[in-house]
């Protein structure tokens, strides 16, 4: 009678195959929407967009529905006076009107090579903050957009990658606790049989 030898099957054999081509080939990409994703994370934390966002929450704004809003085109057209004297001719993409906190603000959102979010005070008609307007290219990197359409295929390619290492890796598991609880570990008990 020839001996009994305990094979893997070749299920989980493929399982395990795919498991680690799929790891070793996503393994950079995944590192670098780790890294990327830690860092966006920590940027909504301690940014000062979250600060200022979350002070305007806890205000209560002015206007109602009640009553009509207090429109001022000519405030409108000397915030865009301010904006032309420090940048010169733009095109405008839009116009926020922000009502609630100290003062309403103008935020006009320019458009062209490097587009700009340029915040003007509705009261002073001083220019309070302009920065790069757009995602953030952290953003742009985290997700893939950075380099273009090819980035995103890239982007969901490494997502389905993912859910594919979760289940294959499920699989493997499954695979090797069956195996290990005919063997040496089915005498552990407790929680360490879990992890053997």
């Amino acid at each position: 009678m020839p001996p009994v030898t305990d094979k893997p099957s070749r299920s989980r054999t493929n399982s395990r195959k795919v498991h680690r081509w799929l790891g070793i080939g996503a393994a950079v990409f995944f590192l670098l929407v780790s890294i990327t994703g830690v860092l966006l994370q920590i940027e909504q934390v301690f940014g000062d967009d979250e600060a200022s966002k979350e002070k305007l929450a806890a205000m209560v704004s002015p206007a109602t529905l009640a009553r009509p809003f207090a429109v001022d085109p000519a405030g409108i057209d000397r915030a865009r006076h301010v904006v032309l004297a420090r940048f010169g001719d733009r095109p405008v993409s839009a116009i926020d009107w922000q009502i609630k906190g100290d003062a309403p603000h103008y935020i006009l959102h320019l458009d062209g090579a490097d587009p700009l979010r340029v915040d003007v005070n509705a009261t002073t008609n001083a220019i309070v903050e302009s920065r790069p307007d757009g995602e953030d290219w952290l953003l742009r990197l985290h997700t893939g957009e950075i380099v273009g359409d090819g980035g995103k295929v890239l982007g969901l390619a490494w997502g389905i990658a993912l859910v594919v290492m979760s289940i294959t890796g499920v699989l493997v598991y499954l695979a090797m606790y069956r195996a290990r609880q005919k063997g040496s570990a089915a005498r552990l008990t407790g929680w360490r049989r879990y992890f053997w």
